[in-house]
This record gives C-alpha cells, sequence and structure tokens, in this order.
C-alpha cells in the first residue's frame, strides 16, 4: 500500500485558481495526471487545445460551465461528470461564473490515438451515492455510463462517519484512491483532503472517520 500526502510542492497557484497536481507514474500507465483543483468566484481557465487524451471532470463543490470553441456547453455539480475525449483535437474553456468550486480533473491516456473528438457528460438526481460506490466511466463495452478508450475504470462515494466499504476491485487491475475532502481510515493510517493511497493488489476497507468523498481509479496491469 502506498500513501501520496498532500505536500505543498504539488501546489500550484495561477491567479483566482489552485491546482494540487499528481503523477500516478509508470505503475499507472495510461493515467497520466490526477488534478484537484479550487476555482475562486468568476475564475476562467481561458480556451486551450488538448489532443490525443481524455479528460475526466468531477464536480464535488459548487459548479464549473465547461465550453468548446464550437460553441458547446455543459454545466457542472455534484450531480453531473463530464468526460472529454479529445481524439485529433479539441480547444476548451472552463469557469466557475456562480459559485467557489472544488473539482478533481484526471488525463487518461487512449489506447489509440486521432478520432473524432466528442464530449459526453453522466448526470444522477442525487449526486454520489452515500456508503455505495458507483461507477462513472469504463472502457468501451463496460457497463460504465462514460466510455473511455482505455482499461480505466472510475467510481465515487460519499463515505459517511462510522460507516466501512471495501475499496472497488477488478481482477488485474491495480487500485488508485484520491480523498476529495474529510477524513478516512485505512488501517493504521488517516487519510485526509487531497491524499491518495494506491496498490498493484486489493487495498484494504474504508472506514470513515469525518464524512468523506472519494474517487477511486482501477488501471489495467501492464503486462
Amino acid at each position: 500500500m502506498n500513501i501520496l500526502r498532500a505536500q505543498r510542492d504539488q501546489l500550484f497557484e495561477y491567479g483566482p485558481f489552485t491546482i494540487r497536481r499528481q503523477r500516478p507514474g509508470e505503475a499507472f500507465g495510461p493515467l497520466a495526471i490526477v488534478d484537484q483543483m479550487t476555482l475562486q468566484l468568476d475564475a476562467t481557465i481561458p480556451l486551450h487545445s488538448n489532443q490525443d487524451s481524455e479528460i475526466f471532470s468531477y464536480v464535488w463543490r459548487g459548479s464549473l460551465l465547461h465550453s468548446t470553441e464550437q460553441g458547446e456547453t455543459h454545466s457542472l455539480n455534484a450531480k453531473r461528470a463530464l468526460l472529454l475525449s479529445a481524439g485529433s483535437g479539441m480547444r476548451f474553456a472552463e469557469s466557475a461564473p456562480f459559485i467557489e468550486t472544488d473539482m478533481l480533473q484526471a488525463t487518461i491516456i487512449p489506447a489509440q490515438t486521432g478520432g473524432e473528438p466528442q464530449v459526453n457528460t453522466f448526470t444522477r438526481a442525487d449526486g454520489a451515492a452515500v456508503n455505495a460506490w458507483t461507477l462513472l466511466a469504463g472502457p468501451h463495452g463496460s457497463e460504465a455510463p462514460l466510455a473511455l478508450n482505455q482499461a480505466v475504470y472510475i467510481y465515487d462515494l460519499k463515505l459517511e462517519r462510522g460507516k466501512q466499504v471495501n475499496v472497488p476491485r477488478r481482477e488485474g487491475f491495480s487500485s488508485w484512491v484520491n480523498v476529495l475532502d474529510g477524513i478516512v481510515r485505512m488501517d493504521n493510517e488517516r487519510l485526509h483532503k487531497g491524499d491518495s493511497v494506491s496498490d498493484n493488489k486489493a487495498l484494504p476497507a474504508l472506514m470513515g472517520e469525518r464524512d468523506a468523498t472519494l474517487i477511486a481509479f482501477l488501471v489495467q496491469k501492464s503486462l
């Protein structure tokens, strides 16, 4: 079990927004970057280009406006996640015009490059389930509502204080879990906001020490 603590040197501040960047490393192959971001009210990330990557955006507090150069807009919040498949290239902008916003954004390298860019969203009436993992994204052909061009599964969870859950597991997959807020315990380790824990085998169960929001990535092990 490997724990990556939230450290000051992971933080990048660009005016009205802050990014905490983690790089899972070679063991997690296509899971290239995991950013936890805070955007102050009226913060704007202007139009920028992306190509040959899949970007999963997840808001757990506040709301985000995602806009493409073609004029397509999506409002993200705790009930709606977004997956951008950049393919041959896409320009998009992001902003927080209504309220300060906390979000996670993960960059995944697809199994195949190129292709038509597209944006898809997944909406739930009540947001993240309490004390039960929900599958948000997974490989094409899986049961996931958002389809990735890669052998990666993404889950979320709201864990109440005093409740215990097992981390999702699949044969042949490594696990990476991010604590978005709250405090949880795994074995004898306390995990706080910004911490992550990973392993190439099944992780121990999680216990809520304070109400928490978590994201789990399962990544197929390299052969």
